[in-house]
């Protein structure tokens, strides 16, 4: 049976609300299928894990064995055939039947009758009318699964991390569930941005700056520009970091952050965010040190500001994941990459070459140390086994002795 999108969606909402409250899967299921066929879960009163902090706050789902159904065939007959099957097989129908559909309204007399029938409580999630029909006991507690703060709630309750038949991550439409499911929401991308933000708004308050005019090169230095005779020569060393932070004018921030939207939140998602913001935070540094040895100085007064090092770090960085991990990658979506990363990366060559003003080391710098340490920060999308924390720590450590290496030359 074909099983409409919006019911598929709502199929895995219901199984993320059972998870959540210490639920496990019964049935044999994958990830290819597990939001499209009937799943049977059990939810004892003793659960295997504590209960998650979103589960805490939802009304308590009557114990016992579940069985949801996504079920979009207008005939009432073929479900009935269906639980008849199940009824022959297992000896009994599960204790909570949960049918979730699109079709329409569902009559709560046949959801009595087929209570009556198989011995077991019917509800129904019914997703063109955002309602649950059946007995209270459960149409109550379902209710909050159409609220969006129950989405958000349950954000992180992976039921690919729950199943014991995985399906192979090369394939395209498997890659992209493991992606949304290991980080829902892309949340280091968006604090990156308004930190950025914020000090934008911040400068333009305290100075006389104007939005497209910029603010002066006093204003830059003062509020942490990469400057050589102070960076270098005085020892002031966190100017290699604070500069990305600080960009010159609205055309400046707004490519920069626009450029960081689109790229982050796949890169967010592919090393997790905390390791996305370490991959961040080390092309910065990368441009940084680039910019310091190729461009200022010569120049030892001029100061060197933007995020776009610490963006092009991320190019680089999922082309280092890309090229480390290229056997766990779908092809057409490594291809797809990598075609993009060329296409980036000599675009805005092209561009930093035709304007002087642009601190192209800088750009290249951060490229550099984007690929070195999305390769070594790189890992396979849950559930499958994740790097040590000393490994990745120590991918790290690796990256700033390059970038120290680079330092000591100055």
């Amino acid at each position: 049976m074909k099983v409409n999108p919006i019911t598929a969606q709502f199929s895995a909402r219901a199984q993320q609300l059972l998870l959540a409250q210490g639920a496990r899967y019964v049935s044999n299921i994958g990830e290819a299928d597990w939001k499209r066929i009937p799943v049977m879960l059990e939810l004892t009163p003793h659960p295997a894990a504590p209960l998650s902090a979103a589960a805490a706050r939802l009304a308590p789902l009557p114990l016992g064995s579940w069985l949801v159904l996504p079920w979009d065939e207008p005939r009432p007959e073929r479900l009935e055939a269906l639980l008849d099957t199940m009824q022959t097989q297992l000896g009994r129908v599960p204790d909570q039947v949960l049918m979730v559909t699109s079709l329409g309204h569902v009559s709560e007399g046949w959801l009595t009758r087929l209570s009556q029938r198989y011995g077991a409580r019917f509800a129904a999630v019914q997703a063109a009318t955002f309602e649950v029909a059946g007995p209270e006991a459960l149409a109550r507690p379902l209710s909050v699964i159409f609220q969006e703060e129950t989405g958000e709630a349950l954000a992180g309750v992976n039921p690919l991390a729950h199943m014991s038949h995985l399906a192979d991550p090369r394939n395209l439409d498997i890659f992209v569930e493991r992606l949304h499911r290991a980080t829902p929401r892309a949340v280091a991308t968006r604090a990156l941005m308004t930190l950025n933000i914020v000090v934008f708004v911040v400068m333009l308050l305290s100075t006389a700056a104007g939005l497209f005019s910029g603010f002066s090169v006093e204003d830059l230095t003062g509020w942490g520009a990469n400057v050589s005779r102070l960076t270098v020569d005085d020892g002031q060393w966190w100017r290699m970091l604070s500069c990305t932070f600080v960009h010159a004018n609205l055309l400046h921030i707004g490519m920069n952050m626009w450029a960081l939207h689109a790229l982050g939140e796949m890169a967010e998602r592919l090393f997790g965010s905390v390791m996305f913001v370490a991959v961040y935070l080390l092309a910065g540094l990368g441009g940084s040190v680039a910019s310091l040895a190729f461009t200022l100085a010569a120049h030892p007064s001029m100061p060197s500001i933007g995020a776009s090092g610490a963006v092009f770090g991320i190019m680089g960085g999922l082309l280092g994941f890309m090229v480390s991990r290229r056997g766990s990658v779908p092809r057409p979506l490594y291809k797809s990459m990598i075609t993009n990363a060329v296409s980036f990366i000599g675009l805005n060559l092209f561009i930093g070459l035709s304007i002087p003003a642009i601190d192209n080391a800088a750009h290249m710098g951060g490229l550099a140390a984007g690929v070195l340490a999305g390769a070594l920060l790189s890992r396979d999308l849950p559930p499958a086994p994740q790097p040590a924390v000393g490994r990745r720590a120590g991918g790290i450590v690796a990256v700033l002795v390059v970038l120290g290496l680079g330092i000591a030359t100055l």
